[in-house]
């Protein structure tokens, strides 16, 4: 039996490692065997990966090197393995998938087939284009857009779909690791409490976030938790929402686990002002702690509310304050997550004909 390995080198760092785990977790149902090669421990193991994010960039370039040379060694000591890389179009991806140049054993899982920043005519985006279609065994896709654009580029390997897993993941946590500033992040009784979680960018927009609650009226502020959680990869200002509420808390580093599950199990809603995205994995969590989304009407949210429309309420990006203080004057956040739209975004059926075809390409190889 050929072993599946799951290559993610990001993992633990912005709680991919709950996808890792499901992945691993359906293959594993079906009779695969499969091994995790991420940054995190699995099962008492030491990680694969040196983590290079959040570190000087001599640090960084030097672990990713040292990650490249380890990945390389795997892969020529283990030639029946399948390699599964789990792909955020970042520039590194291509260097470290760039092993398989050697070897037809690589498969893609495309988060992201072009990382958000590159715009379409970048010379990144060629490269990543002309390794797709030379060099990938197999593409596992999540989203229509994504397989629109390897279609696009011309791939003529097998492309098989999957919905977005939903986490592996706990849902109680543990008082003795919330820092401090989280266990004190929603304090107030009987106000709506606000949740923007993840990366702190442009694209996420965490932007939108800042000039929103910094412009509540003040009837409505007043009735409002807001709490910030995630790294500010692009050192955004947030000192505005300091000053104008002390219920607005920023928290400006990596979360843990405990932190996740209590930040999640305290909020009312969750809020994703993205300007793009072909997937998401806080979409994925909000749904896991059943939490009201509000979201905006870009086409991958449109397609999901579209089909699940008890999740949340979707809205403009110049209409995303009005939904704040809409939410806020008329709270009704019973009325979500029915039975049957829960039922089918579970999509066990899909998942099932996932893995079929997994097993059907392993064997062909």
């Amino acid at each position: 039996m050929k072993t599946i390995y799951i290559v993610d080198l990001i993992g633990s760092y912005c709680g991919m490692h709950y996808y890792d785990e499901a992945f691993a977790d359906i293959l594993r149902k079906k009779g695969s065997q499969v091994k995790i090669l991420s940054t995190f421990n699995e099962q008492g193991e030491k990680p694969f990966f040196s983590l290079i994010f959040g570190r000087n960039k001599l640090i960084s370039v030097l672990l990713l090197l040292k990650n490249y040379l380890r990945l390389l060694k795997h892969m020529i000591t283990h030639k029946r393995g399948v390699y599964i890389y789990m792909c955020y179009g970042e520039l590194y991806d291509l260097f470290m998938m760039s092993p398989s140049m050697v070897s037809r054993r690589l498969w893609c899982d495309m988060h992201e087939a072009h990382a958000l920043k590159y715009i379409d005519t970048s010379r990144v985006l060629c490269f990543f284009d002309w390794y797709y279609t030379k060099y990938v065994r197999c593409f596992i896709y999540h989203s229509e857009r994504t397989k629109n654009i390897l279609n696009a580029i011309g791939v003529k390997v097998p492309m098989l779909y999957v919905p977005h897993l939903k986490y592996s993941f706990k849902k109680k946590y543990e008082e003795k690791s919330l820092s401090k500033d989280v266990a004190n992040a929603f304090v107030s009784i009987g106000k709506i409490k606000f949740l923007f979680f993840g990366n702190l960018s442009h694209a996420k927009g965490i932007d939108i976030i800042v000039d929103v609650f910094a412009r509540l009226p003040h009837d409505v502020r007043e009735k409002v938790e807001l709490v910030i959680a995630g790294k500010n990869v692009e050192n955004i200002d947030l000192s505005l929402l300091h000053r104008i509420s002390t219920d607005y808390r920023v928290l400006d580093r990596h979360i843990n686990d405990d932190e996740l599950v209590y930040l999640y199990s305290h909020t009312d809603v969750v809020l994703l002002p993205y300007r793009k995205s072909s997937q998401s994995g806080i979409f994925a969590m909000a749904c896991y702690f059943k939490k009201v989304m509000l979201l905006t009407d870009i086409p991958y949210f449109r397609k999901m509310i579209d089909e699940f429309p008890s999740f949340g309420r979707l809205t403009s990006i110049n209409k995303y304050r009005q939904s704040v203080e809409d939410i806020v004057k008329k709270p009704v956040l019973d009325n979500y997550y029915t039975t049957s739209d829960c039922e089918r975004y579970e999509q066990k059926k899909e998942i099932n004909d996932f893995v079929t075809m997994v097993d059907a390409e392993i064997n062909r190889a």
